[in-house]
């Protein structure tokens, strides 16, 4: 059985620090946000669906959604996240999970998140993710917090021209694929590395039966919304270079300065300007954490962090914003399965890829 790699529990496990009431979102803004989830699926009429919902988190969102669905035929079943026994089976007979917005009351199990990996990874459905709140992050990779403006964001976001979005990630694959790739940034990051022909996730809003035809792996059957990332599991043995993190949390611990050396994917050489022990801890914590794990470009001109806030928008999917990270890489088509699994995000990177610059200094080109 493929091991299930960490990020999915992270994930479920992290609460979503959504604001406990949201007086932005209206009756309108749930029903554009249902509209984009019934597009990104296009269900054919019978499609049976699962929806996961938090009664404490963007409930309003449920019914709309379900309504919409049921309006084009669609079988829906509605479960509160929680304990669920027989969730295997109620796999079997469906098509498509949705995961809706989670607080921290509401997390899903490692053992429910092993059977959706399996599901997914036995071909026999699709996810959308619309975890909205939680993907609020911290340039360490850690949660930031969520307020209502990000809320208004995120839902403009949801209508960006994802032909075009389409269209840009193909040019930058096109780039990558043709030569060696090199991330700068101005604190001392260089990191260089190659991706042949490992596949590359496109989150494009697509998530259509149509779209699962061509999955080559688990991550194209899991579909973000908002959309706007573009993910590779680099060569292992092509990575090499120095990438340098301005500030990390280690539980209550705030390391600065870190520099991790890198030699064909792993780590060779660790060190920090403020609690390095508390940094090779870390690192010794779990095996996949001293190896690379991916390298992603958002390209959603849309996810800009409001005004005045120092988070960063949806998991790092605004335009211009690098993702690499550490650990188990299996669900991206790497060779890494080692747990767990850490992001950390770029905001002023540079991207080359084949002698040309996709991003300056964070800014596509």
């Amino acid at each position: 059985m493929m091991k299930l790699h960490m990020t999915m529990i992270a994930l479920l496990l992290t609460a979503s620090m959504l604001p406990a009431q949201d007086k932005m979102l209206t009756q309108d803004s749930y029903a554009r946000m249902a509209r984009r989830i019934s597009a990104a699926l296009q269900p054919a009429k019978g499609e049976r669906v699962i929806l996961r919902f938090d009664p404490e988190t963007l409930a309003e969102l449920e019914p709309v959604l379900r309504k919409q669905l049921e309006d084009r035929g669609v079988v829906v079943e509605t479960i509160r996240y929680g304990p669920l026994p027989d969730l295997e089976a109620k796999l079997d007979r469906a098509e498509v999970y949705i995961w809706l917005p989670a607080g921290p009351r509401a997390a899903t199990t490692p053992d429910q998140a092993a059977v959706l990996a399996r599901w997914l990874d036995a071909g026999k459905g699709r996810q959308i993710h619309f975890h909205w709140g939680d993907g609020t992050r911290a340039t360490d990779g850690l949660n930031g917090a969520h307020s209502a403006a990000y809320d208004l964001i995120y839902l403009d976001a949801l209508e960006v021209d994802y032909g075009a979005l389409d269209k840009e990630m193909e040019r930058v694959i096109s780039k990558m694929r043709s030569g060696e790739v090199r991330i700068t940034t101005p604190a001392g990051t260089d990191i260089r590395f190659r991706v042949g022909d490992r596949p590359f996730c496109k989150q494009n809003g697509d998530a259509s039966k149509k779209r699962m035809e061509t999955a080559r792996v688990r991550i194209d059957r899991e579909i973000e919304l908002p959309s706007g990332a573009l993910r590779v599991a680099p060569i292992e043995e092509s990575v090499g270079g120095t990438m340098v993190i301005d500030w990390l949390r280690i539980e209550d611990i705030e390391v600065t300065g870190v520099h991790l050396e890198f030699s064909k994917g792993v780590v060779i050489k660790a060190a920090a300007a403020k609690n390095e022990d508390a940094l090779r801890r870390y690192l010794d914590s779990g095996p996949g954490l001293k190896h690379f794990r991916e390298f992603a470009l958002g390209l959603n001109p849309k996810l800009v962090a409001p005004r005045g806030e120092r988070w960063l928008a949806y998991y790092g999917y605004g335009a211009g914003v690098v993702r690499m990270g550490l650990g188990d890489n299996l669900e991206l088509g790497g060779k890494v399965s080692e747990p767990p699994v850490r992001w950390l995000f770029f905001t002023d990177a540079t991207v080359q890829a084949g002698g040309d610059v996709l991003v300056e200094g964070g800014r596509i080109r």
